[in-house]
Protein backbone atom coordinates (compact mmCIF):
# COMPACT_ATOMS: atom_id res chain seq x y z
CA UNK A 1 0.00 0.00 0.00
CA UNK A 2 1.48 3.28 -0.82
CA UNK A 3 2.42 6.23 1.84
CA UNK A 4 -0.75 8.30 0.09
CA UNK A 5 -3.21 6.17 0.06
CA UNK A 6 -2.46 4.96 3.67
CA UNK A 7 -2.74 8.69 4.84
CA UNK A 8 -6.05 8.54 2.90
CA UNK A 9 -7.20 5.64 4.89
CA UNK A 10 -6.30 6.87 8.21
CA UNK A 11 -7.83 10.90 7.30
CA UNK A 12 -11.04 8.84 6.46
CA UNK A 13 -10.62 7.00 10.20
CA UNK A 14 -9.69 10.45 11.62
CA UNK A 15 -12.75 12.28 9.69
CA UNK A 16 -15.38 9.61 10.29
CA UNK A 17 -14.65 9.19 14.41
CA UNK A 18 -14.94 13.32 14.03
CA UNK A 19 -17.95 13.19 12.22
CA UNK A 20 -19.60 11.24 14.54
CA UNK A 21 -18.67 12.50 17.69
CA UNK A 22 -19.60 15.88 16.04
CA UNK A 23 -23.60 13.67 15.69
CA UNK A 24 -23.38 12.00 19.48
CA UNK A 25 -21.72 14.97 21.62
CA UNK A 26 -22.74 17.94 23.24
CA UNK A 27 -20.36 20.80 21.87
CA UNK A 28 -17.82 22.65 23.12
CA UNK A 29 -16.23 25.99 22.71
CA UNK A 30 -18.22 29.41 22.36
CA UNK A 31 -19.33 29.85 18.60
CA UNK A 32 -17.69 32.73 17.38
CA UNK A 33 -18.08 35.09 13.95
CA UNK A 34 -15.95 32.39 11.09
CA UNK A 35 -12.88 33.95 9.48
CA UNK A 36 -13.08 31.55 6.18
CA UNK A 37 -10.47 28.33 6.36
CA UNK A 38 -7.24 30.57 6.78
CA UNK A 39 -8.35 32.80 9.69
CA UNK A 40 -8.86 36.13 8.90
CA UNK A 41 -10.52 36.27 5.36
CA UNK A 42 -7.35 36.31 2.71
CA UNK A 43 -4.82 36.32 5.75
CA UNK A 44 -1.98 33.65 6.31
CA UNK A 45 -2.55 30.64 7.63
CA UNK A 46 -3.53 30.64 11.17
CA UNK A 47 -1.06 29.13 13.16
CA UNK A 48 -1.37 25.77 16.09
CA UNK A 49 1.24 24.70 18.45
CA UNK A 50 1.10 21.27 18.97
CA UNK A 51 3.05 20.37 22.42
CA UNK A 52 3.87 16.41 23.54
CA UNK A 53 5.90 15.03 26.07
CA UNK A 54 8.94 13.47 25.11
CA UNK A 55 10.73 12.33 22.43
CA UNK A 56 9.53 8.69 21.26
CA UNK A 57 8.16 7.03 18.23
CA UNK A 58 4.34 7.98 19.93
CA UNK A 59 5.06 11.52 19.94
CA UNK A 60 6.69 10.98 16.32
CA UNK A 61 3.36 9.76 15.00
CA UNK A 62 1.24 12.36 16.93
CA UNK A 63 3.54 14.67 15.28
CA UNK A 64 2.99 12.93 11.43
CA UNK A 65 -0.98 13.30 12.04
CA UNK A 66 -0.69 16.76 12.94
CA UNK A 67 1.40 18.07 10.33
CA UNK A 68 -0.91 16.17 8.10
CA UNK A 69 -3.59 18.29 9.07
CA UNK A 70 -1.95 21.06 8.83
CA UNK A 71 -1.02 20.59 5.19
CA UNK A 72 -4.78 19.24 4.52
CA UNK A 73 -6.54 22.31 6.14
CA UNK A 74 -4.07 25.02 5.67
CA UNK A 75 -2.81 25.37 9.38
CA UNK A 76 0.48 26.36 10.19
CA UNK A 77 1.45 23.67 12.86
CA UNK A 78 4.35 24.83 15.42
CA UNK A 79 5.73 21.70 16.80
CA UNK A 80 7.30 21.09 20.48
CA UNK A 81 8.52 18.15 22.22
CA UNK A 82 9.97 18.31 25.83
CA UNK A 83 12.41 16.13 27.12
CA UNK A 84 10.64 13.33 29.30
CA UNK A 85 6.94 12.75 30.62
CA UNK A 86 7.79 14.66 34.04
CA UNK A 87 9.40 17.47 32.35
CA UNK A 88 6.29 20.22 32.44
CA UNK A 89 9.49 23.69 32.24
CA UNK A 90 9.92 23.03 29.16
CA UNK A 91 6.23 22.91 28.01
CA UNK A 92 5.55 26.12 29.82
CA UNK A 93 8.41 27.64 27.72
CA UNK A 94 6.42 26.09 24.73
CA UNK A 95 2.99 27.33 25.35
CA UNK A 96 4.51 31.01 26.35
CA UNK A 97 6.54 31.06 22.66
CA UNK A 98 3.50 30.11 21.41
CA UNK A 99 1.73 33.30 22.48
CA UNK A 100 4.87 35.28 20.79
CA UNK A 101 4.63 33.78 17.63
CA UNK A 102 0.70 34.62 17.24
CA UNK A 103 -0.91 30.55 17.60
CA UNK A 104 -4.24 30.77 17.30
CA UNK A 105 -4.92 27.83 19.06
CA UNK A 106 -2.82 25.03 21.29
CA UNK A 107 -2.81 21.22 21.33
CA UNK A 108 -0.90 19.86 24.13
CA UNK A 109 -0.38 17.04 25.95
CA UNK A 110 1.07 18.08 29.28
CA UNK A 111 3.47 16.44 31.35
CA UNK A 112 1.63 17.81 34.57
CA UNK A 113 -1.70 18.12 35.71
CA UNK A 114 -2.11 21.28 36.84
CA UNK A 115 2.03 22.99 36.77
CA UNK A 116 0.60 24.45 33.19
CA UNK A 117 -2.21 25.63 34.45
CA UNK A 118 -1.54 29.23 34.94
CA UNK A 119 0.36 29.43 31.41
CA UNK A 120 -2.49 28.10 29.63
CA UNK A 121 -4.91 30.67 31.23
CA UNK A 122 -3.15 33.03 30.28
CA UNK A 123 -3.19 32.21 26.58
CA UNK A 124 -7.01 31.63 26.93
CA UNK A 125 -7.21 35.45 28.24
CA UNK A 126 -5.68 35.84 24.96
CA UNK A 127 -8.43 33.63 22.90
CA UNK A 128 -6.08 31.20 21.76
CA UNK A 129 -7.87 27.73 22.14
CA UNK A 130 -6.93 25.39 23.74
CA UNK A 131 -7.01 21.57 22.96
CA UNK A 132 -6.13 19.02 25.44
CA UNK A 133 -4.71 15.42 24.26
CA UNK A 134 -3.83 12.25 25.86
CA UNK A 135 -3.49 13.32 29.40
CA UNK A 136 -6.17 15.73 31.28
CA UNK A 137 -5.48 18.92 32.58
CA UNK A 138 -7.03 19.24 35.85
CA UNK A 139 -8.90 22.17 37.19
CA UNK A 140 -8.48 24.47 34.68
CA UNK A 141 -11.75 24.90 32.59
CA UNK A 142 -10.43 26.96 29.71
CA UNK A 143 -9.92 23.21 27.83
CA UNK A 144 -12.25 23.84 24.62
CA UNK A 145 -12.17 19.55 24.01
CA UNK A 146 -10.38 17.03 25.52
CA UNK A 147 -8.85 14.07 22.84
CA UNK A 148 -7.45 10.65 23.89
CA UNK A 149 -7.83 6.68 23.90
CA UNK A 150 -9.32 6.10 27.99
CA UNK A 151 -6.40 5.50 30.17
CA UNK A 152 -8.65 3.25 32.31
CA UNK A 153 -10.05 1.30 29.12
CA UNK A 154 -6.35 0.56 27.37
CA UNK A 155 -5.92 -1.00 31.04
CA UNK A 156 -8.81 -3.07 30.70
CA UNK A 157 -7.36 -3.92 27.12
CA UNK A 158 -3.65 -4.78 28.57
CA UNK A 159 -5.71 -7.36 31.00
CA UNK A 160 -8.13 -8.80 28.19
CA UNK A 161 -4.99 -9.60 26.08
CA UNK A 162 -3.26 -11.07 29.69
CA UNK A 163 -6.60 -13.02 30.33
CA UNK A 164 -6.89 -14.63 26.39
CA UNK A 165 -2.63 -15.43 26.81
CA UNK A 166 -3.73 -17.40 30.24
CA UNK A 167 -6.56 -19.42 28.68
CA UNK A 168 -4.33 -20.24 25.79
CA UNK A 169 -1.96 -21.45 28.32
CA UNK A 170 -4.45 -23.36 30.35
CA UNK A 171 -3.59 -21.57 33.41
CA UNK A 172 -5.03 -21.29 36.81
CA UNK A 173 -6.19 -18.13 38.62
CA UNK A 174 -5.74 -19.70 41.30
CA UNK A 175 -2.27 -20.92 41.06
CA UNK A 176 -0.79 -17.35 39.38
CA UNK A 177 2.32 -15.93 41.11
CA UNK A 178 2.45 -12.20 41.68
CA UNK A 179 1.70 -9.70 39.27
CA UNK A 180 4.28 -7.08 38.73
CA UNK A 181 3.26 -3.50 37.53
CA UNK A 182 5.54 -0.93 36.88
CA UNK A 183 4.45 2.74 36.16
CA UNK A 184 5.41 5.58 34.67
CA UNK A 185 5.63 9.07 36.79
CA UNK A 186 2.99 10.67 34.57
CA UNK A 187 -0.89 11.03 35.71
CA UNK A 188 -2.06 8.48 33.22
CA UNK A 189 -0.38 5.34 34.86
CA UNK A 190 -2.51 5.58 37.71
CA UNK A 191 -6.31 5.13 35.41
CA UNK A 192 -4.05 2.28 33.66
CA UNK A 193 -3.29 0.37 36.42
CA UNK A 194 -6.73 0.85 37.39
CA UNK A 195 -8.45 -0.52 34.12
CA UNK A 196 -5.77 -3.29 34.40
CA UNK A 197 -6.34 -4.50 37.98
CA UNK A 198 -9.94 -4.31 38.19
CA UNK A 199 -10.37 -6.25 34.95
CA UNK A 200 -8.11 -9.13 35.54
CA UNK A 201 -9.10 -9.50 38.80
CA UNK A 202 -12.98 -9.43 37.31
CA UNK A 203 -11.66 -12.26 35.20
CA UNK A 204 -10.58 -14.26 37.96
CA UNK A 205 -13.47 -14.13 39.91
CA UNK A 206 -15.08 -15.83 36.73
CA UNK A 207 -12.37 -18.45 36.84
CA UNK A 208 -11.79 -18.83 40.26
CA UNK A 209 -13.74 -22.28 41.52
CA UNK A 210 -16.51 -21.55 43.94
CA UNK A 211 -16.83 -24.97 46.10
CA UNK A 212 -19.63 -27.65 44.94
CA UNK A 213 -22.33 -27.61 47.87
CA UNK A 214 -23.59 -31.40 48.24
CA UNK A 215 -25.25 -30.86 51.13
CA UNK A 216 -28.86 -32.18 50.96
CA UNK A 217 -30.40 -31.61 54.30
CA UNK A 218 -31.79 -28.79 54.22
CA UNK A 219 -30.97 -27.94 57.71
CA UNK A 220 -27.31 -27.63 56.94
CA UNK A 221 -27.20 -26.13 53.60
CA UNK A 222 -27.49 -22.68 54.23
CA UNK A 223 -24.34 -23.29 56.65
CA UNK A 224 -22.70 -25.05 53.94
CA UNK A 225 -23.40 -22.61 51.25
CA UNK A 226 -21.70 -19.86 53.65
CA UNK A 227 -18.85 -22.14 54.18
CA UNK A 228 -18.66 -22.22 50.02
CA UNK A 229 -19.06 -18.62 49.30
CA UNK A 230 -16.37 -18.15 52.56
CA UNK A 231 -13.59 -20.50 50.73
CA UNK A 232 -14.39 -18.85 47.59
CA UNK A 233 -13.87 -15.66 48.65
CA UNK A 234 -10.79 -16.40 50.21
CA UNK A 235 -9.43 -17.26 47.20
CA UNK A 236 -10.84 -14.14 45.57
CA UNK A 237 -8.79 -12.05 47.99
CA UNK A 238 -5.74 -14.31 48.03
CA UNK A 239 -5.51 -13.46 44.07
CA UNK A 240 -6.17 -9.82 45.23
CA UNK A 241 -2.90 -9.76 46.92
CA UNK A 242 -1.06 -11.03 43.81
CA UNK A 243 -0.62 -7.48 42.49
CA UNK A 244 2.61 -5.91 43.34
CA UNK A 245 3.79 -2.42 42.67
CA UNK A 246 7.79 -1.04 41.95
CA UNK A 247 8.18 2.73 42.06
CA UNK A 248 7.01 4.88 39.62
CA UNK A 249 9.47 6.04 36.88
CA UNK A 250 10.35 8.03 33.91
CA UNK A 251 13.38 6.63 32.38
CA UNK A 252 13.89 3.15 30.49
CA UNK A 253 16.87 2.37 32.53
CA UNK A 254 15.02 3.23 35.97
CA UNK A 255 12.55 0.77 34.73
CA UNK A 256 14.87 -1.92 34.16
CA UNK A 257 16.26 -1.61 37.68
CA UNK A 258 13.02 -1.54 39.31
CA UNK A 259 12.06 -5.07 36.75
CA UNK A 260 15.48 -6.56 38.84
CA UNK A 261 15.10 -5.49 41.71
CA UNK A 262 11.41 -7.21 41.99
CA UNK A 263 12.39 -10.29 39.60
CA UNK A 264 15.27 -11.01 42.38
CA UNK A 265 13.37 -11.06 45.30
CA UNK A 266 13.46 -14.03 47.15
CA UNK A 267 9.42 -15.40 47.09
CA UNK A 268 7.90 -13.11 44.98
CA UNK A 269 7.37 -15.78 41.98
CA UNK A 270 6.37 -13.44 39.61
CA UNK A 271 4.33 -14.73 36.70
CA UNK A 272 2.89 -11.73 34.72
CA UNK A 273 4.65 -8.23 34.48
CA UNK A 274 2.77 -5.11 33.47
CA UNK A 275 4.48 -1.34 31.97
CA UNK A 276 2.06 1.44 31.49
CA UNK A 277 3.98 3.16 28.93
CA UNK A 278 6.93 2.84 26.40
CA UNK A 279 10.02 3.21 28.92
CA UNK A 280 8.50 0.95 31.35
CA UNK A 281 7.70 -1.50 29.06
CA UNK A 282 11.13 -1.49 27.30
CA UNK A 283 12.91 -1.42 30.96
CA UNK A 284 10.84 -4.93 32.03
CA UNK A 285 11.62 -6.20 28.60
CA UNK A 286 15.31 -5.18 28.94
CA UNK A 287 15.20 -7.07 32.61
CA UNK A 288 13.06 -10.06 32.05
CA UNK A 289 15.28 -10.80 29.15
CA UNK A 290 18.82 -10.41 30.91
CA UNK A 291 17.94 -12.89 33.22
CA UNK A 292 16.05 -15.49 30.77
CA UNK A 293 12.54 -15.31 31.99
CA UNK A 294 11.09 -14.62 28.40
CA UNK A 295 9.50 -17.76 28.67
CA UNK A 296 8.87 -17.92 31.72
CA UNK A 297 7.05 -14.80 32.50
CA UNK A 298 4.04 -12.77 30.71
CA UNK A 299 5.05 -9.32 30.00
CA UNK A 300 2.44 -7.29 28.50
CA UNK A 301 3.46 -3.06 27.65
CA UNK A 302 1.97 -0.04 26.32
CA UNK A 303 2.43 1.88 23.07
CA UNK A 304 4.22 0.50 19.60
CA UNK A 305 7.85 1.65 19.40
CA UNK A 306 9.94 -0.42 17.08
CA UNK A 307 12.07 -1.43 20.41
CA UNK A 308 9.01 -2.94 21.51
CA UNK A 309 8.09 -4.03 18.57
CA UNK A 310 11.06 -6.25 18.31
CA UNK A 311 10.54 -7.56 22.04
CA UNK A 312 7.06 -8.92 20.23
CA UNK A 313 9.01 -10.45 17.77
CA UNK A 314 11.70 -12.13 19.98
CA UNK A 315 8.97 -13.43 22.34
CA UNK A 316 9.94 -11.57 25.60
CA UNK A 317 7.14 -8.72 25.12
CA UNK A 318 3.78 -11.04 24.66
CA UNK A 319 1.88 -7.94 23.76
CA UNK A 320 1.63 -3.96 24.18
CA UNK A 321 -1.33 -1.56 23.68
CA UNK A 322 -1.51 0.94 21.18
CA UNK A 323 -3.75 3.78 21.31
CA UNK A 324 -3.67 5.38 17.49
CA UNK A 325 -1.66 8.39 17.82
CA UNK A 326 -1.63 9.64 14.54
CA UNK A 327 -5.51 10.06 15.03
CA UNK A 328 -4.79 12.00 17.95
CA UNK A 329 -2.26 14.41 16.24
CA UNK A 330 -4.18 14.82 12.99
CA UNK A 331 -8.05 14.99 15.16
CA UNK A 332 -5.95 17.89 17.68
CA UNK A 333 -5.29 19.92 14.17
CA UNK A 334 -8.42 19.34 12.94
CA UNK A 335 -10.46 20.70 16.04
CA UNK A 336 -8.09 23.17 16.46
CA UNK A 337 -8.99 24.52 13.11
CA UNK A 338 -13.19 24.26 13.98
CA UNK A 339 -12.46 26.25 16.97
CA UNK A 340 -10.63 28.83 15.26
CA UNK A 341 -13.16 29.29 12.85
CA UNK A 342 -15.68 29.81 15.24
CA UNK A 343 -17.36 26.34 15.12
CA UNK A 344 -17.50 24.02 18.13
CA UNK A 345 -16.49 20.44 18.76
CA UNK A 346 -17.00 17.35 21.33
CA UNK A 347 -16.34 17.95 24.48
CA UNK A 348 -14.34 14.97 24.79
CA UNK A 349 -13.25 12.15 22.28
CA UNK A 350 -11.87 8.66 22.86
CA UNK A 351 -10.02 7.23 20.04
CA UNK A 352 -9.93 4.07 21.15
CA UNK A 353 -7.22 1.26 22.09
CA UNK A 354 -5.53 -2.16 20.53
CA UNK A 355 -4.21 -5.22 21.45
CA UNK A 356 -1.29 -5.67 19.26
CA UNK A 357 0.96 -9.18 19.78
CA UNK A 358 2.71 -11.62 17.42
CA UNK A 359 -0.48 -12.91 15.78
CA UNK A 360 -1.85 -10.01 14.79
CA UNK A 361 0.90 -7.32 14.27
CA UNK A 362 1.61 -8.28 10.46
CA UNK A 363 -2.18 -7.69 9.87
CA UNK A 364 -3.10 -4.72 7.74
CA UNK A 365 -5.30 -2.77 9.75
CA UNK A 366 -2.70 -3.32 12.49
CA UNK A 367 0.32 -2.41 10.18
CA UNK A 368 -1.42 0.87 9.50
CA UNK A 369 -1.90 1.79 13.05
CA UNK A 370 2.17 0.77 13.89
CA UNK A 371 3.39 2.83 11.06
CA UNK A 372 1.05 5.26 9.58
CA UNK A 373 3.86 6.80 7.65
CA UNK A 374 5.21 4.15 5.57
CA UNK A 375 5.66 4.26 2.08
Amino acid sequence: MNRNKRKGIFRAIASCTLSAMMLLSAGCGKPQNAGGPNGAQGGPPPKVAVITKQQLSFWDDVKKGAEDAGNELGVEVLYTVATSDNDYVSQVAAVKDAMLKGAKAIVIAPNSTTELNSVLGEAAEKGIKIVNINSKVSEFDQVETFIRSSDTDSGAVAARGVHKILEEKGADYEKLGKIAIIGHTASTAEERIQGFIGVLTSYASHNITRPKVTETDPDKLAEAEKAADEEYNSKLEKFSKNFIQGDRVAERDQARDEALKLLKTDGNGISIMFGTNTNTTLGICDAVSELKLDDKIIVVGFNSDEKELGYIRSGTLNGTVIQNPYVMGYVGVRYAQKLINGMTVPCDLDIGATFVNGSNMNDEYIQLLLYPDKN
